[in-house]
């Protein structure tokens, strides 16, 4: 048994029991284009979907081959690049009075790179923090943040006895409680194991959102100095761990942030004629994109109230490939956020973004990921900046 679950045992005084069971990583590598474990989900059912840019004709797709073809095409937009990842780890499980839950901690890296120039790409922010998911029955107390924290410094203080994680800055940076009480109401998915990842999860995503504000605060952002994140803009305030008025607050910071997912659900929106979007996105020429529709969720915040966000949605095709392994290999879901509801994005400024998106598509990544169809390449740096900060697994585990 590590240093953690000794110091989880001895610290309970017979409250808690450690089973010593076999450590594992929980990630899965999926990379299918259509995901079918997507993350956006139609929330607000519609039967047609309401134009989100000025340019209002019915046509399905607009090409951008004139945006294209200028002889002396216009400075990029795009200066900054945010990714975030996760690596989580099932490190035992533990009895409480007569349950049993397990014990999940998890690696976050949630990073920033900056592109000055063609010749300067750097890392503008980093963000790395190991955490550790309980069941809240843990707090038997009920002492909340503070029970966290304080648990927190304490365990640093026991595993910093180990002169190689001394040496090397290592601790738990935040002790975060899943919930054992209730359902989500999906039988499959809602167990303890999941709900103690998508703790993990949250928190990774509440950094990604913390970044793009200090972002705002520094005054980097601007019409001419925009953030491609990749991955959906799509934040769900019931699995944040912000509280409701700070998370209310991070929406306003993302007027010059574009989210590009590579894995979507085509199914997502109808056309503004009620029809499957998914046909039209599957016979999408090279360098043509969508009409831009208003997506609209609402969820409900753990802490308390209810939150609608709008979103711009478009889908691309960002290369003329030969090879394509389905239909949708080399198109990218794109998302603007609506801060006003009923105020579309001008046209001129989706073609612009869809524009410079595609020529953010070379030079390719091929070979180095089997999505290099959907990648962006300097997406793809960041990426690879961001996973090169990872504590190995297996240092990880042994803290365990």
């Amino acid at each position: 048994m590590g240093k953690i679950l000794e110091y989880i045992q001895q610290s309970g005084k017979g409250k808690y029991q450690c089973y010593k069971t076999k450590k594992l990583s929980l990630d899965t590598n999926d990379n299918d284009t259509i995901a079918y474990n997507y993350d956006d989900k139609t929330v607000v059912q519609t039967t047609k979907s309401v134009f989100a840019e000025t340019e209002r004709s019915r046509q399905g797709t607009i090409p951008l081959h004139s945006l294209l073809n200028k002889n002396t095409p216009p400075p990029p937009i795009f200066r900054y690049f945010l990714d975030g990842s996760r690596h989580t780890y099932k490190v035992d499980d533990i009895a409480i009075g007569k349950k049993i839950f397990p014990i999940v901690a998890g690696q976050i890296i949630v990073g920033c790179c900056e592109r000055k120039d063609r010749d300067t790409f750097k890392k503008n922010d980093i963000r790395s923090k190991i955490v550790i998911a309980m069941p809240d029955d843990f707090d038997d107390d009920d002492g909340g943040e503070n029970f966290c924290r304080s648990y927190c410094e304490k365990l640093n203080e026991e595993i910093a006895k180990i002169p190689f994680i001394k040496e090397r800055g290592i601790k738990i940076e935040k002790l975060l409680l899943y919930k054992t009480d209730g359902n989500t109401g999906d039988k499959d998915k809602d167990n303890y194991k999941n709900r103690a990842v998508a703790q993990i999860q949250a928190e990774m995503t509440d950094e990604e959102q913390l970044l793009v504000a200090e972002l705002c605060r520094q005054n980097k952002l601007d019409d001419e100095s925009w953030l491609i994140k990749d991955g959906s803009l799509e934040y769900n305030p019931g699995y944040s761990n912000l509280d409701s008025t700070q998370w209310n607050n991070l929406r306003a910071n993302y007027q010059n942030v574009v989210g590009v997912s590579k894995m979507f659900d085509p199914e997502l929106l109808p056309d503004y004629e009620g029809s499957s979007l998914a046909k039209t996105i599957a016979n999408l020429k090279p360098f043509e994109r969508t009409k831009v529709y208003r997506y609209e969720t609402k969820h409900s915040h753990k802490g308390g109230g209810t939150f609608s966000s709008f979103y711009a949605v478009w889908y691309l095709r960002l290369r003329n490939s030969e090879f394509r392994e389905t239909s949708f290999s080399d198109i990218v879901k794109c998302e603007m956020v609506l801060l006003q509801e009923d105020k579309p994005i001008h046209t001129d400024i989706i073609n612009v973004i869809s524009a410079n998106l595609i020529r953010e598509a070379y030079p390719v990544c091929f070979g180095a990921d089997t999505r290099w169809a959907n990648h962006l390449y300097p997406v793809f740096l960041t990426e690879s900046f961001c996973k090169s900060h990872y504590i190995d697994n297996n240092v990880i585990l042994n803290l365990f």
